[in-house]
């Protein structure tokens, strides 16, 4: 078997992976973050409650079992292990990164090296030519509007889809233009010294990845989708001569990990609600004022 075909079963295999193994931590952090849970969980913030939970004479019995159930789910969290999800969200990003570096080290003959598979590239796709991926890298980020549009139901708001966008858009075009600036690689058809790393698969990876986070409680063929449309073009860009292995791989790398900090960092400031109770409490001896808040 070549080595190209052995880089697309990588390809092929790495988008399931990329596509669910971080679903959990991305729930785990918005759910402690509380951003768009539709579960109360109650904070409290003096022993004001469990006076207020003891007086049934004020509140009906409903009410105390329902702060009480909270209470204990909130205590069971609290218990809980709580992994770092940069960590386990950092790791498809970094395989794909040191997967196109390995193929900048061997000799040009090598198996591994980008020489050889572009040679091998060449020679399944002879004289291939389109403008198709030009276009294709824009297909998520279209995809991510056009289904807000239409009403599908996604995990951000119309505002904090366009800041999250934007954000992730600014952090991938400041690495990659960036790296094109320090890093002087000639491209493979020799018209510049700008291939390291490949832009376009770093757009489309970013935007992929983005209606990903947005869509994937919602359908996982709109992720599938996304990435399919990602990995096209980047393969695109290699059938094109105008990318190395190294650069796609790369490329993709850079996108989704710019999407993935920008998720992770993102303060939703819109969409929220009123999310303060405040409960006058009345005691044996004196009163006074507790509160609980929806996180």
């Amino acid at each position: 078997m070549s080595s190209s075909k052995l880089i697309f079963i990588f390809v092929i295999l790495l988008l399931p992976h990329a596509l669910f193994s971080q679903r959990s931590d991305f729930d785990n952090s918005i759910a402690l973050n509380s951003i768009r849970s539709s579960d109360l969980k109650w904070t409290v913030t003096s022993n004001g409650i469990d006076l207020l939970l003891k007086n049934s004479l004020i509140f009906p019995n409903e009410f105390r079992d329902s702060v009480n159930t909270k209470l204990f789910e909130t205590s069971s969290a609290q218990n809980q292990i709580v992994r770092p999800q940069w960590v386990r969200g950092a790791i498809i990003p970094a395989a794909l990164i040191a997967a196109g570096t390995i193929t900048l080290l061997p000799e040009p003959y090598c198996l591994l090296s980008k020489y050889h598979i572009q040679e091998e590239e060449l020679e399944m796709f002879p004289g291939f030519n389109t403008p198709i991926d030009n276009y294709l890298q824009f297909v998520p980020v279209a995809a991510i509007f056009g289904l807000k549009a239409a009403g599908v139901k996604s995990r951000s708001d119309l505002p904090n889809q366009i800041a999250i966008m934007a954000k992730a858009e600014l952090l991938m075009g400041l690495i990659v233009h960036g790296m094109k600036k320090t890093i002087r690689i000639e491209r493979p058809s020799g018209e510049g010294m700008n291939t390291m790393p490949s832009g376009h698969t770093a757009q489309a990876f970013v935007a992929a990845t983005v209606l990903d986070m947005e869509y994937r409680d919602t359908s996982p063929w709109i992720s599938v989708g996304g990435y399919a449309v990602a990995t096209t073009t980047a393969i695109g860009r290699m059938v094109n001569n105008k990318h190395w292995i190294s650069d796609i791989l790369i490329g993709a790398g850079i996108g989704i990990f710019s999407a993935k900090v920008v998720y992770y960092t993102h303060k939703y400031r819109w969409g929220k609600k009123n999310n303060m109770v405040i409960l006058p409490a009345i005691y044996k001896n004196g009163g006074g004022v507790s509160f609980a808040m929806q996180l």
